[in-house]
């Protein structure tokens, strides 16, 4: 595994002088803070020198926009982009090459926006790392540490409200792929969640009064294939970030509830499924469950707004937007992002079978989309990322949205993979006032699943 004092900056701006400017602000940016530029509604440009803003420049020409990385000319990116990405380029996967997206609402929702800039500075975390207002209630919305200063601040904004929605349903494909490239198990299911604090668009907010307890709850119903049909799966993530989540299972051949441990973490979530409970939405842990530190800075290649999946009108599998097919290696596109935070993490929950997880996570952005696994060996052994889709229309004032378009797992010492899509179906929601007590209680899904 190559540590980062070892990655090489091939342009002007060398390791040492990248930390030493994004070291001179609280915050992202290099040139002047980013936040003031996202408050103002302006690109981030001004943030950052042009050598970070254009791969073309920061390589000196070897990479351009529209170029293709294969197996063939994968070395030229290695430093640039995620372990386990280089590892499965050479292996066949293949990315295009994008110019930098510039509009920080290209991946992130306004709402979200005015929420974090509202209520900056209201966030501490006290003295074993759980996250409150500075009057000692659960977190009331919005990014808490958007100029953040270490691995825990950092990962408090990835995991508070991973989606950004208050409430949300929507309908998942998953497909599972063996080292041979044969598609050995299809899954359809319908996922759902409910925020219930920090709550910045649905009625009440900041909380759910009776669930201020919590940090969300979440669901997964299964119709296909057959022999999973009914089952549903509830977790409760309590707010304190140190206890595991509690999880209720619908089993329909029983027609009941039954609670089962948290505890099995690290074991695939469905038959021939590469991830696990702790990989979900990159990192699914409650987050006092592993220590965090932030170990750098660097531009990365990081996913590029214009994966978008289903969403795409007419793409076919020769297309970089995350096509769907049943093929290891869905085509995607990638972009120079200027600022990413390395931030690493070690897990203290027993039976963990990781030795660390690196979380690459968007310093504009203030989310993850990307992390490499490692294990007891030290030997690289999973990686997963997620394409976005920005400008989802929720039909409410043509408010923008922004929502993951599909997820890859892959376990690169097995070569198998896990690819997920969402399915564009119009019963979808997006902030539409989903309740606990009909989609996310012992009573709703008896109900839901005895219909």
């Amino acid at each position: 595994m190559k540590e980062y004092k070892e990655l090489n900056y091939w342009q002007y701006w060398t390791r040492r002088n990248f930390l030493k400017a994004a070291g001179a602000w609280a915050g992202a940016g290099m040139l002047q803070p980013v936040l003031s530029l996202i408050g103002a509604g302006k690109s981030i440009a001004a943030a950052y020198p042009d050598e970070v803003l254009s791969i073309e420049k920061y390589t000196k020409g070897r990479v351009k926009p529209g170029m293709v990385i294969s197996k063939d000319n994968a070395g030229l990116i290695k430093d640039l982009v995620p372990e386990g990405l280089y590892v499965e380029l050479t292996r066949g996967r293949e990315i295009r090459i994008a110019e930098t997206t510039l509009q920080p609402d290209m991946f992130v929702p306004d709402y979200w926006i005015e929420a974090t800039l509202r209520n900056k500075g209201r966030a501490v975390i006290d003295k074993k790392g759980q996250l409150w207002t500075k009057d000692g209630m659960p977190w009331i919305g919005g990014d808490p540490f958007p100029e953040a200063q270490s691995g825990l601040e950092a990962m408090w904004n990835h995991i508070f409200s991973y989606n950004r929605y208050d409430s949300l349903r929507i309908i998942v494909n998953e497909r599972n792929i063996d080292s041979d490239g044969t598609l050995v198990r299809d899954y359809e299911a319908v996922y759902s969640f409910v925020a219930t604090v920090g709550r910045v668009v649905e009625d009440p907010k900041p909380y759910l009064p009776l669930y201020k307890g919590e940090l969300y709850r979440v669901s997964l119903g299964f119709f296909k294939p057959f022999d999973v049909y009914g089952l549903t799966v509830l977790s409760v993530l309590p707010y304190d970030a140190a206890k595991l989540p509690e999880t209720i299972l619908y089993i329909p051949t029983l027609r009941r509830t039954r609670r089962v441990p948290s505890t099995q973490r690290f074991e695939p979530v469905a038959p021939y499924a590469t991830q696990y409970a702790s990989d979900l939405n990159v990192h699914n842990d409650p987050l006092l469950t592993w220590s965090w530190q932030l170990v750098g800075r660097k531009p990365m290649l990081y996913p590029a707004p214009v994966n978008t999946g289903l969403f795409a009108e007419g793409a076919t599998e020769r297309d970089f937007v995350f096509p769907y097919t049943d093929k290891k290696f869905p085509r995607t596109t990638w972009e120079l992002r200027p600022e990413v935070l390395l931030v690493d993490g070690v897990p203290h929950i027993e039976g963990a079978p990781y030795s660390k997880r690196r979380m690459y996570v968007d310093a504009i952005a203030h989310r993850a989309e990307c992390a490499d696994m490692w294990d007891k060996q030290g030997k690289i052994w999973k990686w997963s990322y997620i394409p976005f889709l920005p400008f989802w229309p929720d039909g409410k004032k043509g408010r923008k949205q922004w929502l993951w378009v599909g997820l890859t797992f892959a376990d690169v010492q097995r070569d198998y993979r896990t690819n997920i899509w969402i399915l564009p179906r119009k019963d979808q929601k997006f902030n539409a006032g989903l309740k606990v007590e009909d989609y996310f209680s012992d009573s709703a899904l008896l109900r839901l699943g005895r219909r």
